[in-house]
């Protein structure tokens, strides 16, 4: 069959069966939605479709995911392709100025924007950017981020430029969904056009908040007082605007003074308070361009928070009274943060669609596909769910009957029973295993616990912090993965939705266990029940409910269990310590794996169960 030519492995029944889905439902122009499980394989089945599919004609692929760090993937496995195959297209991971301005780390330039401006006011002089040309034979492989990197460093040439260049020849593209989402996309459309282009995009349930986050704008009581600093050492002329963004600051405090953790606030009211115009706003963006120009030539960091304030007061009195446009203030340490937040994901996506000539969504939790779809703006989807591939003797899963972390913060005698489960847990499964808590607030409450039973087991415990660093996460969930095969298998205590519930992969014995604590549901603030309330207007009050607030929750939790099964061979144990994942609504959206397996008990007689599970699938082998 000629489209596994671009298969570079033995290809399983359903994976052949999916390839021919693709090709059949993008002959037909449908918008493509597929649900498949972690080690499916999804990334090489989609690719080999699709490079059969613009084989001999001028389309080429976007393939778009969340996050810059994960843009190797696709381009991996069309090197394995070449691999298999002896040749193949051209394909490259794109990244953004902030991770390729050679410059700027020369300079110790990590923020985004201030890269942005020293690259818009440097260029022309830039050694770098000067030395860039085409280069024979760049485009001969796949190019993955690093390999470009040191091709760029080896000839001292600016990667981001270079990347643009070889993107001429290329039939796939891997970046991030700021470059199909945001302003950045301007400079992919030039070369690769979107209406020539099938769209990927991968890890599709992300999409919906990626785009709510890109259209908003925010600031803090920090951002103004460095505002006011710059006015002072670069334009101490401007006594008139001191006074107004003095004033402006006042009236944040002021607001912050009648909010405990978060609230909403008046925008017009922060330009009232300094007296300002539109006409002001447009003269503070200017100043701010001035500024960045003024610490480029003394070779500082180009960046102002003059500039980053305008643009915020700019897009407040755009939006000011649009509806689905919520301006929300709330506490950030010792700082107030005020956001203008836009959730008009559906209207804004809905948009971006139609510019592709075939739109492919991917993700291991796209279901239910109907409330993906209507979500994110398809008017219509052919969906494909494909099973897990779990053999049921090996994964066993159980919901406490007795246990849920309902409410606004756990009782004692709740949060005791806890702790007990999850000793319970650890000490009847022993490989590694992670702890997954609804939040970092149901994490606090028993993490003291937690951490009294690993240390009575002699079983290290690693946690996910809400401050901690990518260089620390990467450091974590290695020695982490490194304890599966030691005397005293590791605990990974970290939240739902948190960096290692999503993306990590945890292959073989790096993870044989999960326990949920509780059901991540976003907690009842304001921002909760601005978004509810819009999503109710939008699809009314019960199905928005349902968009807005179980299946985002549910989708979270199945992100978690999904770490552990990535193949038919591989044990797994599931612990749901919450009742209400019993409720029919809500255990409908759980992973095949987990409603095929589940049987609902009594905490008390989990270790009876768990001791069972590990004596067949752990012990001596």
């Amino acid at each position: 069959m000629s489209r596994l030519k671009y298969f570079p492995y033995r290809p399983r029944k359903r994976q052949v069966e999916l390839i021919e889905f693709i090709a059949a439902n993008l002959r037909r122009g449908a918008n493509i939605c597929i649900q498949a499980p972690t080690g499916f394989g999804k990334t090489p089945v989609v690719l080999a479709a699709l490079l059969d599919q613009v084989e001999g004609s001028d389309l080429r692929i976007i393939w778009a995911v969340r996050t810059g760090n994960e843009t190797d993937r696709p381009i991996e496995e069309l090197t394995a392709v070449w691999k298999s195959w002896g040749k193949g297209p051209f394909g490259l991971s794109l990244r953004g100025k902030r991770d390729m301005c050679l410059l700027a780390r020369e300079r110790g330039i990590r923020d985004y924007r201030a890269v942005e401006n020293l690259c818009r006011l440097k260029r022309e002089t830039c050694v770098y950017y000067r030395r860039v040309r085409p280069l024979e034979g760049l485009t001969d492989r796949p190019l993955t981020f690093s390999e470009l990197m040191r091709v760029s460093a080896e000839r001292r040439m600016c990667p981001y430029y270079l990347q643009f260049l070889a993107l001429r020849d290329a039939t796939l593209v891997a970046l991030s969904y700021n470059y199909i989402l945001g302003p950045a996309g301007w400079a992919i459309r030039r070369i690769m056009p979107f209406s020539k282009s099938i769209l990927v995009v991968d890890e599709a349930h992300n999409i919906e908040g990626a785009a709510m986050s890109i259209n908003s704008e925010k600031v803090t009581t920090t951002t103004v007082e460095r505002a006011i600093d710059e006015v002072r050492e670069y334009f101490p002329e401007e006594e008139g605007l001191l006074e107004s963004l003095g004033s402006i600051l006042l009236e944040m405090r002021r607001v912050g003074q009648k909010i405990d953790e978060d609230g909403v606030f008046y925008p017009l009211d922060l330009l009232a308070a300094g007296g300002l115009e539109e006409e002001d706003v447009a003269s503070i963006i200017k100043l701010g361009n001035q500024v960045q120009r003024l610490r480029a030539a003394e070779g500082k960091a180009p960046r102002s928070s003059l500039h980053h304030l305008g643009e915020f007061l700019e897009k407040c009195l755009r939006l000011a009274g649009v509806e689905g446009v919520a301006f929300i203030v709330s506490r950030a340490r010792d700082r107030l943060e005020f956001e203008a937040w836009d959730m008009r994901a559906r209207e804004f996506l809905s948009k971006i669609w139609p510019r592709f000539y075939a739109r492919i969504f991917m993700s291991g939790t796209l279901a239910p596909v109907d409330a993906f779809a209507e979500a994110v703006g398809l008017d219509s989807c052919a969906p494909a769910n494909v099973p897990s591939e779990v053999d049921p003797e090996r994964v066993e899963s159980f919901i406490t009957r007795d246990l849920t972390t309902r409410g606004e913060s756990l009782p004692p005698g709740m949060a005791e029973a806890y702790v007990d489960s999850v000793s319970d847990f650890l000490e009847n499964v022993p490989g590694n295993v992670a702890v997954f808590t609804a939040s970092y607030r149901i994490q606090g409450e028993i993490i003291d616990g937690v951490s009294e039973a690993c240390a009575r087991l002699g079983r290290p415990l690693f946690v996910e912090r809400e401050d901690m660093s990518g260089d620390e996460a990467r450091r974590v969930l290695e020695e982490f993965k490194g304890a599966a095969e030691t005397e005293s298998p590791a605990v990974l205590l970290a939240p739902m939705g948190g960096r290692f519930s999503e993306g990590a992969d945890f292959p073989g014995r790096e993870l044989v266990g999960v326990y949920l604590v509780g059901i991540p549901f976003d907690r009842m603030n304001t921002r909760t029940r601005l978004l509810l309330e819009f999503r109710e207007k939008e699809h009314g009050r019960e199905r928005g409910r349902y968009l807005a607030y179980v299946v985002p929750a549910l989708r979270r939790a199945s992100q978690a269990l999904g770490r552990v099964i990535r193949s038919q061979d591989e044990p797994g144990v599931f612990v749901l310590g919450d009742s209400r994942y019993a409720r029919p609504a809500y255990f409908s959206l759980l992973p095949d794996f987990v409603r095929e397996t589940a049987t609902v008990v009594y905490h008390e007689d989990l270790p009876h169960y768990l001791r069972q599970w590990t004596s067949k699938n752990l012990e001596g082998g």
